[in-house]
């Protein structure tokens, strides 16, 4: 059976397997039928497969993005372990789709950086993960992220929209079209629709970074015909309603 995603998942040094054993289950149990996540030996032998060695991700780690950048449904994940003045350390990087994420999870004396490090892998490639992990991938699974890494945001969009019934991924990528077109009102209401629906998805979570933070809401913009007060007006005084403007046929409710 075809996988929507090959996930390769590499450590640094033997120390970091269990790290790494821990992180393949929990992509493992995301993905389901549709997604194959290897690690170690294996991994590496994939990696070979497709011209580079694992040494290149650390001396050369652009060579990753243009391997990704070709292999659509191909995700590398390098692992990281330290100790460093009492902390523990876990750093990530993740190549996909022709570029490459870092996240970095620290726990202090005692604490394991582990589940930080893995929310913040699956904040990178969540959006690529499977809603419906136990059913064979759909060709608009794919067809999704090929509209949204070919950035056709309108296309996106009103193939979206004509849908009646939307699962979080296809939600979460409303959200992404509404917002790189430039309409984030539109963005924030697809995205409470996320967070009524399915609280708890890591989809609703990613989704969440997706708006720009200074994007204003329209609701807090100032009314741009907004009467100032005059001199010892302390808002209490009462005043004539302002004259409905004439209808112009738009239908629009004032």
């Amino acid at each position: 059976m075809s996988h929507l995603l090959l996930i390769l998942v590499l450590f640094s040094d033997p120390s970091g397997e269990a790290s790494a054993q821990i992180v393949t289950d929990e992509l493992s149990r995301i993905g389901g039928k549709q997604v194959e996540v290897v690690m170690g030996v294996e991994a590496i032998k994939r990696l070979e497969g497709h011209g580079m060695k694992v040494q290149d991700l650390v001396v050369s780690p652009t060579v990753a993005n243009h391997l990704t950048a070709s292999e659509k449904n191909l995700v590398i994940i390098r692992l990281d372990r330290r100790s460093s003045g009492g902390d523990e350390i876990m750093e990530s990087k993740v190549w996909s789709g022709g570029r490459t994420d870092s996240h970095v999870s620290i726990a202090g004396k005692g604490g394991d950086p582990l589940s930080g490090a893995i929310s913040g892998i699956i904040q990178v490639i969540g959006p690529r993960l499977p809603t419906s992990p136990d059913i064979a991938p759909s060709p608009e699974d794919a067809e999704l992220a090929t509209l949204a890494e070919g950035k056709d945001w309108k296309a996106l969009a009103e193939r979206l929209e004509a849908k009646t019934e939307k699962d979080p991924r296809q939600l979460y990528y409303l959200v992404m079209a509404r917002a790189r077109l430039g309409q984030p009102d539109a963005a924030r209401e697809v995205l409470m629709l996320m967070r009524t629906g399915h609280p708890a998805h890591f989809l609703t979570r990613a989704a969440e970074t997706l708006i720009p933070a200074g994007a204003a809401k329209a609701s807090e913009e100032p009314a741009a015909d907004a009467p100032k007060k005059a001199p010892g007006d302390d808002g209490n005084a009462l005043r004539d309603p302002k004259a409905a403007p004439a209808d112009d046929g738009s239908n629009v409710l004032r």
